[in-house]
């Protein structure tokens, strides 16, 4: 289907003439039919399967322009996410003088904004949870809305945004009120936490496994000599030539020291990205990303999650995040639309469960050994470690402290749950230990005894 076949304003089908989107993807052919009627829907499609114009075109369509209030609300969980989609906006702006749209993020002059919005009210609003919920409580924006999205939900509930969504919800909701999710993760979760906001509302999927993405080759590379990552990741470098790959480390210091040795290096072109970084900081590298002035981004997970980072075509992990979910995020740099990606996996030592886990997902590994100038496809035996298993008491408490606490859904929770189970597993450890103690002392004293009887 093409996006010229849409009964759209005049401003939209230009601006997307322009941006040269002709051929819709999978997942606006979907949904798109079904939102632009003004329709309620849940929709869940692979990371850069073009979601965010599943949401912008029907509000783009449905708002009236002569009217001097807000009419549309997107809500995102961070503010790099939120400047995006303020950008894909000013597109269609350059085509409309009359659409007004605001962007609410932290960092910024509150008063000014509040000032802003009050004498000149923009159609659309694009912000953070908690500074669009603090606007919405002191009746700064319009509550008698036409439109309402959440996009990235299942981040906005992983950062511990509920409250602030329900809250949102309870400000806005009304009978005539267009609701949509948006999320690249499986949707049975989120249709039962917002089952009562969103009644008998669609669910539009194209995917039927979140770990299946085809347009990513995923690679396992290592070296034998005592299998140093870094070493590993400059041997990658030097086989490789990549238009622009995104270098993930799974901490703050792990992505400094790349950095720092890549320069030592004399790799050019390089950009840094972690939370340490000033918000001014963050937005000055992501313009010049898109003004393809680096070769090279080092960067933490800050840069996985929904950032529509352009260009990419190479990913290269840094050993492998704790939850797998995460790889996924960061394969999703690319392999987006219809281009096909690489992603490299730089062994270290421990991570051969994670590998496993991937595996069985149906994440199909190659795997390279790296020599001083060649790659070589050759299996990696894995280690694995046995799953050390609890008796049935510990898994029921386990169990009880996971419900519990997903019941209790506030910042911080998963965290929590965390720790309360690391404390359980850690007694039930140490209790073990003792237990082995124990009984190698009381052989070593039968031992002894039976010498002595002999001598």
């Amino acid at each position: 289907m093409y996006a010229s076949e849409l009964n759209l304003k005049y401003f939209i089908k230009k601006t997307l003439e322009e941006l040269k989107i002709k051929q819709l993807t999978k997942i606006q052919e979907e949904s798109l039919p079904y939102t632009l009627k003004g329709k309620s829907a849940i929709i869940t499609s692979q990371t850069g399967s073009g979601k965010t114009y599943c949401y912008l075109l029907p509000i783009l369509d449905t708002i009236d322009l002569q009217l001097n209030n807000t009419q549309a609300i997107i809500v995102l969980p961070t503010k790099e996410l939120s400047r995006q989609i303020y950008s894909k906006l000013l597109d269609f702006k350059k085509n409309e003088q009359l659409l007004k749209i605001s962007l609410l993020i932290g960092n910024s002059n509150l008063d000014q904004q509040k000032q802003s919005i009050k004498n000149n009210p923009p159609h659309i609003v694009v912000g953070t949870t908690i500074r669009i919920t603090e606007l919405l409580e002191q009746k700064v924006i319009n509550r008698n809305i036409k439109i309402i999205v959440f996009d990235e939900v299942d981040m906005l509930m992983d950062l511990g945004f509920s409250n602030q969504i329900d809250r949102i919800l309870e400000f806005v909701n009304s009978d005539s009120l267009q609701k949509i999710l948006c999320s690249a993760t499986t949707h049975e979760s989120l249709a039962n936490r917002f089952s009562k906001y969103f009644k008998d509302t669609k669910v539009i999927s194209t995917t039927k496994s979140i770990w299946a993405n085809q347009q990513v080759n995923n690679n396992i590379v290592y070296t034998t000599d005592n299998n140093e990552p870094i070493k590993t990741l400059f041997r990658l470098l030097k086989n490789i030539n990549p238009y622009f790959c995104i270098i993930f480390a799974n901490t703050r210091n792990e992505a400094n020291e790349i950095y720092q040795k890549m320069l030592e290096n004399k790799y050019e072109n390089i950009a840094l990205l972690h939370k340490d970084l000033s918000t001014r900081q963050r937005k000055h590298v992501f313009n010049d990303i898109n003004n393809n002035k680096f070769q090279y981004l080092v960067a933490t997970d800050l840069a996985s999650r929904g950032i529509d980072i352009v260009g990419a075509d190479m990913i290269i992990s840094y050993g492998l995040p704790e939850e797998d979910i995460w790889y996924m995020h960061r394969i999703g740099r690319v392999g987006r639309y219809k281009d096909i990606g690489t992603a490299f996996v730089i062994y270290k030592r421990g991570i051969d469960n994670q590998i496993n886990r991937l595996t069985r997902k149906s994440i199909n590994f190659h795997y390279y050994l790296l020599r001083e100038n060649e790659m070589v496809e050759k299996p990696l035996h894995l280690k694995l470690q046995k799953k050390r298993m609890f008796d049935q008491t510990t898994n029921d408490k386990i169990k009880q402290i996971i419900n519990v606490g997903s019941k209790e859904i506030k910042p911080g929770y998963k965290k929590k749950i965390k720790q309360k189970i690391f404390k359980i597993k850690q007694k039930i450890r140490h209790e073990f230990i003792e237990k082995k103690i124990k009984q190698q002392l009381l052989q070593k004293n039968i031992r002894d005894s039976m010498r002595k009887k002999h001598k």
